[in-house]
């Protein structure tokens, strides 16, 4: 029997807006139309108390309060997320703790981009209107740290930038594996390929042809480099206007507006956690001792092992970003990584991405109750991390979420470095590109014999070369600059 605060998911809406001219506030509330119809059950609309948005880029204060006036809701407690690809998941296990406790009884979640209309009216000289909001407004609860994810250093150096980020943990990840540059790029274009296949097949895809490991693997006009070894077609696809939304709702609060069984879905478990919040505190760059603590916490309070979900979908904004989580989650290389086709091809609106595997999930669940989804949130260059397990079937014991942030805590730490190097040995490094494909510059992690990182880069057109043909971890850094938060230094010759 299901108890009365048992947590449901009973609709979810997803739309791409493909014509120009979106507004994030009109493509939320399309959505939280779509998932009220959705859930069968037009009762439930005057009983939402809560609307709960997830960060994005666009200038409202309190996104909620407009969404909640759009849709009929304007008494309903709004939230408003910080930023972070963790914040969707992380959000909807609050709200399922919450009507477990019963906090809550009806609840939506929305999200919404539209970067595709605002790059093409900075493009073509025009402004597309936002939707007026009063002044000096607020979100009746923000939810999410706050906390500066860089240091002065690696902001100097655009550590902070994700795509420089995750292309140096891939550098890692290929000296971990032994591969050859040329080795390495076929296999992660064939594992992005596998994305493009499962994107193709879902209908709510942005991108929905599949497209050939050596076509993402070429460099080309419309595939440039960006940071060795990304071309674009490896990276989060930020150039779309879409959104989605998710009604969460008691059990009783579903039964009672009349929404069919057989369109809930139930959340089972959840967990969280953050790795050691600076790249330059984290002891390798392609690990996530965070990632592995929370999914297995996560996987336990459901009473379930990896394999026996069916559904899967990992955080994709990069490949390095899907090899750590297949390998610090236990999941075969061979098997599905994605339900959507991930942040490349089913695209990847900033935070607002892992929306689209959850109303994926609820849809192919419903299809096939007996199954298990088994989805993960990252935010930030892998810091914060969120898991969450749906099915479609009540579980044997009452929702759970946990925090293992207290373990993560106490696993060894790089300490800051104190003083400029005389000499290093290289950790990992990518080269980043100019929009013409031209290599521009190299920027470096290297570690001292005490273990410190630092941050380095050079612009020597030889070493460029040699840092992108070779595997140069584990050699000395000799040509370039130091870089930390008091400026720079060059390195011994």
């Amino acid at each position: 029997m299901i108890d009365d605060r048992t947590p449901v998911i009973v609709g979810t809406g997803q739309y791409n807006a493909r014509d120009l001219g979106s507004e994030p506030i009109d493509l939320m509330a399309r959505c939280v139309d779509a998932a009220l119809e959705d859930a069968g059950a037009p009762a439930l609309r005057a009983a939402i108390s809560a609307v709960r948005v997830v960060w994005g880029v666009w200038p409202y204060a309190d996104p909620g309060r407009l969404v909640a006036a759009r849709v009929g809701t304007p008494g309903a407690r709004t939230t408003l997320t910080t930023m972070g690809g963790n914040q969707v998941y992380d959000l909807v296990n609050d709200t399922a703790a919450r009507i477990q406790r019963g906090e809550l009884e009806v609840a939506l979640i929305c999200a919404a981009e539209t970067l595709r209309t605002r790059r093409h009216d900075r493009a073509n000289g025009r402004s597309t209107v936002y939707v007026a909001e009063p002044e000096g407004v607020s979100p009746d609860e923000t939810f999410g740290d706050e906390h500066p994810m860089a240091t002065s250093a690696e902001r100097a150096l655009g550590i902070d930038t994700a795509a420089n980020f995750y292309a140096m943990a891939e550098t890692a990840i290929r000296h971990r594996n032994g591969e050859t540059v040329d080795a390495h790029r076929q296999r992660i274009a064939s594992l992005w390929a596998a994305g493009s296949t499962v994107a193709a097949n879902n209908p709510d895809a942005w991108f929905r042809r599949a497209v050939s490991a050596d076509e993402i693997a070429a460099e080309s006009d419309s595939n440039r480099p960006v940071a060795s070894p990304y071309p674009k077609l490896m990276t989060a696809n930020l150039n779309v206007d879409q959104g989605g939304a998710v009604l969460i709702c008691s059990a009783a609060a579903a039964a009672r507006a009349g929404v069919p069984p057989e369109r809930w879905v139930f959340p089972w478990s959840g967990a969280g956690a953050a790795d050691h919040w600076y790249p330059t505190n984290r002891w390798a760059f392609d690990e996530s001792p965070a990632m592995r603590l929370a999914g297995g916490r996560a996987l336990t309070l459901a009473g379930l092992g990896v394999d026996e979900c069916a559904l899967v979908d990992l955080y994709s904004c990069f490949p390095a970003a899907v090899q750590v989580a297949q390998r610090e989650l236990g999941i075969s290389p061979d098997r599905d990584w994605t339900i959507t086709g991930g942040l490349t091809f089913a695209a990847g609106p900033l935070n607002c991405y892992c929306v689209l595997p959850l109303v994926r999930a609820v849809r192919l669940l419903r299809e096939s109750p007996g199954n298990r989804a088994f989805l993960t949130g990252n935010g930030g260059y892998f810091t914060k991390h969120s898991m969450l397990v749906v099915a479609g079937e009540p579980p044997a014991k009452s929702f759970a979420s946990e925090s293992v942030q207290t373990e993560v805590d106490a696993l060894p730490s790089r300490p800051a470095p104190t003083d400029r190097p005389a000499g290093t040995t290289i950790e990992t490094y990518t080269v980043t590109y100019g929009r013409d494909g031209t290599p521009q510059r190299a920027i470096v992690a290297c570690l001292d014999e005490a273990g410190c990182r630092h941050w380095a880069e050079t612009r020597d057109a030889d070493e460029l070369e040699r840092l992108l043909t070779e595997d140069c971890c584990g050699t000395p850094f000799v040509s370039g600059f130091y870089v930390d938060g008091r400026g720079s230094s060059p390195a011994a010759r």
